[in-house]
């Protein structure tokens, strides 16, 4: 419901009514419904962001060259950017907002944040292997900064005047190729 409906439009009725269960075994795994929202907008938040780093992971990993990498990458992100709506973006967002006034969303926040960060090392490690990696940068901050990158549109969003498709395109693959397909020692 979350993917289509903004979540002050969702009330736990709808939820109970969609999902076939009653209501104590809601409230037995979810203290309030503000509890249940925000771990479903944690595993949205998740989903997407182990689905593009594995198709990513995948693209490095078989890439024969840098040439097919960049095309590949750029192709990828041409693809998730142009799914990705703002409600999606926002939802990202308001996770991570959470997270700070969360314990429990902070934790699960955490365990995502890890996994996303080792994906990233094990993607720049594999650029490092094939002798197209930038040795200049550590894969820690390049992991943190591709995050942030990536976060920007989200920020974008909230601008009077939006940045083009194709002009984030055109800068995310810049920043890639020069973190991950720029040789220079």
């Amino acid at each position: 419901m979350l993917e289509t409906t903004p979540y002050t439009n969702i009330k736990s009725e709808s939820v109970l009514i969609r999902s076939g269960i009653s209501r104590g075994p809601l409230y037995h795994h979810f203290r309030n419904f503000e509890e249940l929202i925000a771990t479903a907008h944690s595993q949205i938040y998740k989903s997407t962001v182990e689905q593009f780093t594995k198709q990513l992971l995948t693209i490095i990993s078989s890439a024969p060259d840098i040439a097919t990498a960049k095309q590949q990458f750029t192709s990828l992100l041409t693809a998730a950017l142009s799914e990705s709506t703002t409600s999606q973006r926002r939802v990202r967002l308001g996770v991570l907002h959470g997270a700070s006034s969360s314990s429990e969303l902070r934790g699960e926040v955490a365990s995502i944040q890890e996994g996303l960060n080792r994906r990233w090392i094990e993607i720049h490690q594999i650029c490092i292997d094939k002798g197209w990696s930038n040795l200049r940068f550590t894969s820690e901050s390049i992991a943190i900064l591709m995050q942030s990158t990536l976060l920007g549109r989200v920020i974008d969003d909230m601008a009077l005047t939006q940045i083009d498709l194709g002009a984030w395109i055109f800068t995310l693959t810049g920043v890639f190729e020069f973190l991950f397909l720029d040789a220079i020692a």
